[in-house]
């Protein structure tokens, strides 16, 4: 199928932020022939978990690099743009140089849609809401007649009790601050054959696989209530709401 110009643009802090924040926006958009890139300002490098077996930490970003292409690969992207700020230090990075560069990508990509980390970062992630806020930025530079339309990830309640279920399949108790909101403007609900694609783009991400990500797998319920629904604000949108297909309404 033909791309579409003026495509989506998806501004992630992190390897697997794609896939396991918007993993199925990214599909819907994709398989509708809609080009999507993606910016993603770190390698991830802090993210140690001992994993995959016989990794090193020092290979960690060699090895979040790689994951993030087979990702990429399984979301049909059309681009990625692998930025190098610190993991956990983008807060301390320059701001003003980062919001320049997305704009930069902006100017030259033309999305008709930008969807970013909103100020809370869904849990406090203090790259996640820098991010956002550079990306924010960004847009709001944008000459009106340029603008692209914004969203923000977003956790409403529904999701984050899925959250809390899920975590506990590993074993631990170890929950994530969520900051669920009380209202958010489009939700993009999965079917079983979309989220079985979005587990496939997640399970690229190796070295991130929590034990509750692999034990989710054993239960499709739970699966579905959680990977299958992405809460997601508008923050500036021209056709808020979903299309018949389930694309977001920049793209009717």
């Amino acid at each position: 199928m033909e791309e579409q110009k003026g495509g989506l643009l998806v501004v992630m802090a992190h390897p697997d932020d794609e896939s396991m924040g918007s993993g199925g926006l990214i599909l819907r958009h994709t398989r509708a022939g809609i080009a999507t890139h993606l910016i993603c300002a770190t390698y991830g490098e802090a993210g140690w978990t001992g994993k995959p077996p016989g990794a090193k930490k020092e290979d960690l970003a060699e090895i979040r690099a790689k994951e993030l292409e087979e990702a990429a690969a399984a979301l049909a992207l059309s681009g990625v743009e692998l930025w190098d700020y610190p993991d956990g230090g983008v807060t301390r990075s320059d701001q003003q140089e980062i919001t320049q560069r997305v704009w930069d990508e902006i100017s030259k990509l033309r999305p008709r849609v930008v969807v970013g980390w909103g100020p809370d970062g869904a849990y406090g992630h203090p790259d996640h809401i820098a991010m956002g806020a550079c990306t924010d930025a960004a847009v709001a530079a944008m000459t009106e007649g340029e603008r692209p339309a914004l969203y923000h990830l977003a956790v409403d309640q529904p999701l984050a009790e899925f959250y809390r279920e899920a975590m506990h399949l590993g074993g631990g108790d170890r929950a994530l601050p969520l900051q669920p909101q009380e209202k958010v403007d489009v939700v993009i609900e999965l079917d079983a054959d979309e989220v079985m694609m979005k587990v496939r783009a997640i399970d690229c991400h190796r070295s991130q696989l929590e034990d509750w990500r692999i034990a989710i797998r054993d239960h499709p319920h739970l699966l579905q209530n959680g990977y299958g629904h992405e809460p997601y604000i508008a923050i500036s949108s021209r056709a808020a709401g979903l299309t018949e297909k389930g694309l977001l309404g920049e793209f009717a």
